[in-house]
């Protein structure tokens, strides 16, 4: 029985986090809540860092012969977001607005402020500049970007130069 409870543990133990790597993970977590949630009340009491860029969440995921990359962006429009790509970086901006309530509305809870956001996000692999397709619906934008194709190789042939013909006597 004790053998059975051994190798039970052992197993157990192989594909247990370690002790050290769950403590760092709890803390992170906590750490995470702690600055969201604060963040959350000082915007709501209006004494958020005003003119401060946020970094909106992301995915990016590769396919066979595309990149997709999906950014949140709650409440903010098409013509609100600007794209751009230098290279293999893809950056994404601009301004989450909100709308104006007359003066007569009483505010219980104001927690969608306006923000600038910006992402630059590196891409893993070459794509082609000329095959970006973005769009934005329920608050996500999908950004899909064909990859470059790679050129096969190809011999080159090489011809022997032609010149002037030179006539030997013997």
């Amino acid at each position: 029985m004790t053998d059975t409870h051994q190798g039970g543990a052992s197993h157990q133990s192989e594909n247990a986090t370690p002790p050290l790597d769950r403590v760092r993970q709890e803390m992170e977590r906590w750490l995470e809540v702690a600055r969201t949630t604060g963040e959350r009340a000082m915007e709501s009491l209006g004494l958020g860092a005003a003119g401060r860029v946020t970094s909106p969440p992301i995915d990016v995921l590769e396919i066979d012969s595309e990149v997709i990359v999906l950014v949140d962006l709650p409440g903010v429009t098409a013509e609100g977001v600007k794209l751009s790509l230098i290279g293999n970086m893809l950056t994404v901006e601009g301004t989450r607005t909100i709308a104006v309530f007359p003066e007569l509305v009483r505010r219980h809870s104001i927690e969608r402020v306006p923000a600038k956001f910006e992402r630059s996000i590196p891409l893993p692999t070459a794509v082609d500049a000329d095959q970006i397709h973005a769009e934005t619906r329920d608050g996500l934008l999908t950004v899909t970007l064909r990859k470059l194709v790679p050129t096969p190789g190809r011999t080159i042939p090489v011809t022997h130069a032609s010149g002037s013909k030179s006539t030997e006597t013997h």
